[in-house]
């Protein structure tokens, strides 16, 4: 009865969301066996340089990344509520499938930082569905994609599904999109004040390029761990294809943004050398929701309690079996 307990607005389904999602985060980080790489990452960063031998100060900052994250996670802007289901069952979801890429979460600031910042800016993008005089939502759009790409800079690569989030939710006149270009821009002009205080001002700015283009540190083996996602896959294939087939218009419009996302990530993992793991960190909200309306249109609350449980089990899998 679990899964009937969470979709339901009251304050028990709220308690136990917050519950369940604060043990994975505790047991996650009290048994994730701590990798040097890190350093390695920290030392080259153009952002995240200064906090190399800050170990106490790295723990506060990506447990804050993470809370943070899953708790922006709940919003539903605009006309998303339905099509992205339950908030308590997706910020759990959410919650398993970060926690589950542990040598991430845990040692890549910049990788949480892009995924929190990605967030917002998709969740601005959705809420301009169905409103007009938009320009500043798509600027400010445009302005985070910017600074994604300043953290993790295969982010620049959403630009694409971002683009065709604004055919599919905007009419798509000159004037955003002029607007999402300057936002941009803005990125890289704050980026140039930052990089004139040095003493070579354009060396500066080609490193900040570069020490944000990132790669796959830590373990990259997928494990039991892992392989208990498969069953959230499945289940978030299922549940964007009937928000596709049988959803209404509304639903297939947000449907098809998220699945832009996906793909805009799936891509920079094939093409642009993002770490799968880093990868799924930064698609984990886009599966959750897909995940968590194939679980809210399953007719038998037992079989729901089944996926949505194995889901949660995936962290602490991972953690039985170290690789």
């Amino acid at each position: 009865m679990l899964t009937p307990i969470l979709k339901t607005p009251t304050l028990i389904g709220f308690v136990l969301a917050y519950a369940i999602c604060t043990v994975l985060l505790v047991v996650t980080f009290l048994f994730h066996p701590h990798s040097g790489m890190q350093t390695e990452m920290l030392l080259s960063h153009w952002a995240f340089g200064w906090i190399e031998n800050q170990h106490v100060l790295l723990t506060v900052l990506t447990l804050a990344l993470i809370a943070l994250v899953t708790v922006v996670s709940r919003l539903r802007p605009g006309e998303t509520k339905q099509p992205f289901g339950s908030s308590n069952v997706s910020m759990i979801v959410m919650s398993a499938i970060l926690l589950t890429q542990s040598y991430t979460v845990f040692a890549r600031p910049d990788v949480m930082a892009t995924a929190t910042i990605t967030l917002v800016m998709f969740l601005l993008m959705l809420s301009t569905y169905k409103r007009e005089a938009t320009l500043t939502e798509v600027f400010h759009v445009g302005l985070f994609l910017g600074l994604s790409s300043l953290f993790v800079g295969q982010a620049i690569f959403l630009l694409l599904p971002i683009g065709f989030s604004i055919l599919i939710l905007r009419a798509g006149s000159w004037k955003e999109w002029l607007v999402l270009f300057l936002g941009i821009g803005m990125c890289g002009v704050f980026l140039l004040l930052f990089a004139v205080w040095n003493d070579a001002p354009l060396l500066e700015f080609k490193r900040v390029i570069q020490s944000a283009w990132t790669d796959n540190f830590g373990k990259a083996k997928p494990n039991s761990g892992h392989l208990m996602l498969v069953v959230g896959l499945i289940a978030a294939i299922v549940g964007l294809f009937g928000s596709l087939t049988v959803g209404t218009v509304t639903e297939r419009n947000v449907t098809l943004t998220n699945l832009a996302w996906l793909v805009g990530i799936i891509l920079m993992v094939i093409l642009l050398g993002l770490g799968w793991q880093n990868g799924l960190v930064l698609a984990a909200f886009p599966l959750s929701v897909s995940i968590t309306r194939t679980i809210e249109r399953f007719q038998r609350w037992w079989l729901a309690d089944l996926v949505l449980l194995a889901i949660i089990s995936a962290p602490i899998v991972r953690i039985l079996w170290q690789t």
